[in-house]
């Protein structure tokens, strides 16, 4: 596991580059992730991604209690602790507004696992939590239960969660969902995708959770 101070900056690189590759706009969206002692690091509230330095990341206790810094922490900060509470191999939470997968979100249908990648980066399908209200408890409850056996949920109406073992891997994953949304929106033109074979579904799956289960030290 990274030390804290790489673990910070860790989470503001991922935070910026969400930013600058388009996976979310404005000052929405937040990354977090767990350090050592299982204290949790988290972006905060309404600063500008290209603004946002470490002295403005937000400290706080697994329950919820700001331990250190000056800023408000994300106000998605109880979908990044449900995500944690349920999921011990998960190192990082990261929520973002990408184009494609919010439209599937907004429509409530999952992002088809169109592509391998889909498969060995997020495990597969990516469903869609039920709706609950931003901020509140209940998003994070809702999205649990559909992040046992993927990487990332759609939330309703809103737009995706993603669990990876570090801030890095879950922006790659992130990307991977994003790409995944866009090529199955665009084959529903062309008449639908062809499924994948029933192997390949499988075996990549199966790729996925010991990757998951197993994070790289």
């Amino acid at each position: 596991m990274l030390t804290s101070s790489a673990t910070h900056a860790a989470v503001l690189a991922a935070a910026k580059r969400m930013f600058e590759i388009g996976l979310t706009v404005g000052t929405s969206g937040n990354i977090s992730a767990r350090l050592h002692d299982g204290n949790i690091v988290i972006t905060p509230s309404s600063v500008p991604y290209d603004e946002m330095v470490l002295a403005d990341l937000v400290l706080l206790t697994p329950e919820g209690e700001q331990l250190a810094g000056t800023r408000s922490p994300s106000s998605e900060k109880l979908l990044h602790l449900a995500c944690y509470r349920e999921f011990s191999e998960v190192g990082s939470v990261l929520h973002s507004h990408p184009s494609y997968a919010t439209m599937f979100a907004c429509a409530r249908q999952p992002v088809p696992a169109v592509i391998d990648e889909a498969l060995l980066f997020v495990g597969g399908d990516v469903q869609v939590a039920d709706y609950a209200m931003s901020g509140s408890a209940e998003v994070g409850t809702n999205a649990v239960r559909v992040l046992g056996d993927t990487g990332s949920a759609l939330l309703a109406s809103h737009g995706l969660v993603t669990v990876a073992a570090s801030p890095e891997k879950a922006l790659h994953q992130a990307g991977v969902v994003e790409h995944c949304a866009r090529v199955a929106w665009g084959a529903r033109a062309l008449g639908g995708h062809v499924p994948l074979p029933a192997r390949t579904m499988t075996d990549f799956a199966a790729v996925y959770r010991f990757t998951r289960e197993n994070p790289s030290p």
